[in-house]
């Protein structure tokens, strides 16, 4: 079960991931742009070495079952460095296995090793997830609020 660093082979698997995911999130209302998906899951793999790191899980067969996207910026107020994860995702038959929570810890060593004093994630589904995120050492610290808004 190795995590690494995404490469542009895995876009097909990522973008593939990504309509799995998007399916759970309040923008399911949404139509799934899989040629954007594709276009920014390249784009950032190609700028690993700047503020985003992508790492894939692969499966004993080397197929690609979950993902996660984080980056990393300086705070404007303090100038400390943070790490937002952007995209986590297990692919449902996988999610019983080990893949989320070597995502996870592949993310906080990038994040560490680059300064980071903290490392923020949300998730679609909050409840589901509160329990790995306690088990893994993060706390809960604040709730969203949405409205919607008029199209761009």
């Amino acid at each position: 079960m190795p995590i690494r660093f995404a490469t542009l082979s895995d876009v097909p698997a990522l973008v593939e991931g990504a309509a799995h995911a998007h399916a759970l999130t309040r923008f399911r209302s949404q139509p799934y742009d899989a040629p954007k998906v594709a276009h920014a899951f390249t784009e950032l793999i190609q700028q690993r070495q700047s503020k985003y790191g992508c790492f894939v899980a692969e499966d004993a067969a080397g197929r690609v079952v979950g993902a996660l996207i984080g980056s990393i910026e300086r705070q404007i107020l303090s100038g400390a460095c943070t790490a937002s994860v952007m995209h986590f995702n297990v692919l449902p038959e996988s999610r019983a296995s080990e893949h989320a929570i070597r995502l996870l810890g592949a993310f906080e060593a990038w994040s560490m090793n680059r300064g980071a004093i903290e490392i923020a994630i949300g998730q679609a589904e909050m409840q589901r997830f509160a329990r790995l995120a306690r088990k893994l050492g993060f706390r809960a610290t604040s709730r969203s609020y949405v409205k919607e808004a008029r199209p761009c």
